[in-house]
């Protein structure tokens, strides 16, 4: 087995790119992780989807990386000649977490994975993810306004929601329906100052700052 050693990952539920990484992110030094190369479809296939590989490779990678705080159970990083990521898995097989690699890791990695032999990994895909094209800030900050506004529409508090509208619209609206529907229109498009703004005040009115 080959392993690649001494790297730094961030293992999150989604995949993200390793420019998209947030200060409150648990980084952890690996000091070694098992390394495979695959082909790019298994890449895909494990990126795109929720996969669960069979127990083969789970027992194949089974505590086999070590970090400075101890054993991740089953971890690897799986490359193909243009790309690597790292996955980690939960005791049945499926796939919980992602990690990109730095681009100066990435890039030595892939130097060394043309010596390594191509492998094929047995795996089912369970579902298909949605596709999304937004960055991770912009999915946390849309988050963070959505369930701000469900729960004070829930809660009847009207005064703050139409507060919030009008920091956001710069308009005046007393029908609560029609300020609860466009702030969930608003929540489907890009979004841009006003919503860093509105994010702004509900973090720090929430003392989460």
């Amino acid at each position: 087995m080959n392993f690649y050693y001494d790297i730094t990952l961030d293992f999150l539920e989604r995949n993200y790119n390793f420019y998209e990484v947030l200060e409150t992110d648990k980084f952890m030094n690996i000091k070694k992780i098992p390394l495979f190369q695959v082909n790019n479809k298994i890449i895909k296939d494990f990126v795109l989807n929720k996969v669960k590989v069979d127990n083969s490779f789970l027992n194949m990678i089974y505590n086999k990386t070590i970090t400075q705080e101890g054993i991740i159970e089953y971890a690897t990083i799986l490359a193909d000649k243009n790309n690597a990521i790292a996955f980690q898995f939960d005791k049945e097989g499926f796939c919980i977490n992602y990690s990109p690699l730095r681009i100066i890791d990435e890039i030595n990695l892939l130097e060394v994975v043309y010596s390594i032999k191509n492998i094929s990994i047995n795996y089912e895909i369970i579902k298909t993810y949605p596709l999304n094209n937004n960055l991770r800030r912009e999915e946390i900050i849309k988050k963070g306004i959505k369930e701000e506004i469900d729960k004070l529409y829930n809660e009847k508090n009207f005064r703050k929601l139409q507060f919030l509208y009008l920091e956001w619209f710069n308009v005046l609206e007393k029908d609560i329906n029609k300020i609860y529907k466009n702030m969930n229109a608003k929540l489907k498009e890009k979004i841009n100052n006003n919503e860093e703004k509105i994010y702004k005040i509900i973090k720090i009115s929430s003392n989460k700052v």
